[in-house]
């Protein structure tokens, strides 16, 4: 099963991200950070596949992270989420994909089935149990 870190300062922006990837993708077995900190315990726990990270995540500045991470984790699909579409060039910089928080839900699930495919998960090889961890604070 694949395992995905929300990575966002805004608990409402979280939240509306693991109900879409639960409800939309069958995406179960979630995880949210608010902070770096919170995100750096996290990965130390269990590493992902897939990272979705807000751009201004408190901490850090969003492509240092991206290549810190990339580093420790080599094989992490790291998904740099922003409400600026100009951060895209950056993001692709870093080694990231990248997002528009601005997109609709069916836009976002049109761009992250590809991205999770990347990862070899496919939607009816997991357990429609499950639910959305607060890791952290």
């Amino acid at each position: 099963m694949i395992r995905i870190i929300i990575a966002d300062a805004d608990p409402a922006t979280r939240k509306a991200l693991a109900l879409l990837l639960r409800r939309r993708m069958g995406m179960n077995n979630l995880v949210e950070a608010d902070d770096v900190g919170t995100l750096i315990r996290a990965l130390a726990d269990t590493p992902p596949d897939v990272l979705l990270l807000d751009w201004r995540l408190y901490g850090s500045p969003a492509t240092d992270t991206c290549r810190l991470l990339q580093k420790a984790y080599p094989d992490l699909k790291i998904i740099l989420l922003s409400v600026d579409a100009d951060d895209e060039a950056a993001a692709k910089k870093a080694g990231a994909d990248f997002i528009h928080k601005g997109v609709p839900p069916d836009e976002l699930i049109a761009t992250l089935t590809p991205l999770l495919r990347r990862n070899k998960y496919t939607p009816a090889s997991h357990s429609a149990s499950g639910g959305v961890k607060k890791n952290g604070k």
